[in-house]
């Protein structure tokens, strides 16, 4: 038999959980841990990787969308996702060619089901950019001191309710799915992931405590708190902030706010987070850590840039270079499909996307992972370009590219996978 990568048995997923535990360096799974991952996986989407019949590796993909930049004012659009998790080899097989074997399975599946994208959150960085992954999303580690803090200038107070998780259930998902249309970058959270969410769990908050819900008709927050009777300082640790405008961003930052016997917020929130500019001390906002977090590749260069909506009008003529590794589900190198010349013509009113002509000469050159990058928008070229990562072959092209594919708000995720 050798090495082979192939899909899991439905029998066969205790054993994909064991494995998983072993390149991770996490305690061997429990009944908690084991439950979790049978409510999510998808066993036709789950592969083990295996050595003469022992299990050596595991890779799975969870179905999913993510929102595309869109217009103001508008539903924004979304793209079908190969969501790639759950991917390792174990220490005795590595240098052996499993993982370029396994993100082949997944790259093909991935293009056979018409998913025009794939998306990961990188344990590595550099493991994933040979493979054509790019940064896509950012978030940024914000601590506020709560009984300073004062607005300079006031948000408006929102009606809001508090909830237990399983409060939320009637409403929660359809309200998340509403908001998360005003921000490229966010991910669908499918029913195993709600699920997992309403099922008790003491375990789970490890130092904090369960999740507090303050639920209004058009945004929401949750968050957790420290011990508040210990002699250490309370911290609110928000897990989701959304609201259907700023103003109501701002009502729900003022509510946190008022959380007493709390010392200090922290929130990941995205790049431009505007809480800063209402704070009567903009100092008084710490950044802690600026964070990658959703890594986008791009199988489908039409059908991702074409996709998604443009602010404003522009063509572009732009060289792709392949990835360092694209295998084949063989593990063999294969063509990219995002390699060669492309021409993009988009602007409010829609998009064309289109191999080039042999007449028509790239503007921009560019590798598979800074295209992934920069797809939701919020990854400029221009910068890259002082990487040497982006090379500008007609002047201006780099300004106009940066117009064309960036996007305001910038793309942020908040949904893990």
């Amino acid at each position: 038999m050798g090495l082979q990568v192939r899909l899991i048995e439905a029998d066969e997923m205790d054993e994909w959980i064991q494995s998983l535990h072993i390149p991770f360096l996490a305690s061997p799974p429990d009944e908690e841990t084991r439950r979790y991952w049978r409510g999510h996986l998808e066993v036709d989407r789950t592969w083990l990787a295996l050595d003469e019949g022992r299990t050596v590796g595991n890779c799975c993909i969870f179905t999913r969308d993510v929102t595309l930049p869109g217009l103001a004012g508008q539903p924004s659009p979304t793209a079908r996702m190969a969501a790639i998790s759950g991917v390792g080899v174990h220490t005795t097989h590595r240098r052996r060619g499993l993982l370029s074997r396994m993100m082949g399975v997944m790259h093909s599946d991935a293009m056979d089901r018409g998913e025009p994208i794939a998306g990961l959150l990188a344990s590595e960085a550099p493991i994933y950019g040979r493979f054509g992954f790019g940064w896509a999303t950012s978030t940024l580690r914000l601590t506020l001191p709560r009984r300073t803090t004062k607005l300079v200038h006031p948000a408006p107070e929102l009606d809001l309710r508090l909830c237990s998780a399983e409060g939320t259930r009637q409403h929660l998902p359809a309200l998340f799915d509403r908001l998360r249309s005003s921000r490229a970058g966010q991910v669908n959270r499918d029913e195993a992931w709600w699920a997992d969410l309403w099922a008790p769990n003491p375990r789970r908050s490890g130092s904090f405590s369960e999740r507090f819900f303050a639920v209004g008709e058009h945004g929401y927050t949750s968050y957790r708190a420290t011990n508040s009777f210990s002699s250490e300082p309370t911290v609110l640790r928000v897990d989701d902030l959304f609201g259907a405008t700023p103003e109501i961003e701002a009502g729900l930052w003022q509510y946190l706010l008022s959380v007493d016997l709390s010392d200090s917020i922290v929130a990941s929130r995205p790049l431009d987070e505007p809480i800063r500019w209402r704070l009567e001390d903009p100092r008084s906002l710490a950044v802690s850590g600026l964070n990658d977090f959703l890594w986008i590749r791009v199988l489908d260069v039409a059908g991702a840039l074409n996709a998604r909506r443009y602010q404003t009008d522009g063509q572009l003529v732009f060289e792709v270079d392949p990835a360092p590794v694209w295998p084949d589900s063989d593990g063999q190198s294969g063509p990219d499909p995002a390699a060669g010349r492309w021409v993009l013509e988009a602007g409010p009113s829609g998009s064309s996307c289109r191999r080039a002509r042999a007449s028509e000469s790239a503007e921009l050159r560019l590798g598979a992972a800074e295209l992934g990058a920069a797809l939701l928008g919020g990854q400029d070229l221009r910068s890259r370009s002082f990487a040497g990562r982006v090379t500008e072959l007609k002047a201006g092209a780099l300004v106009r590219a940066d117009s064309l594919l960036g996007t305001r708000p910038l793309p942020f995720s908040s949904t893990g996978f």
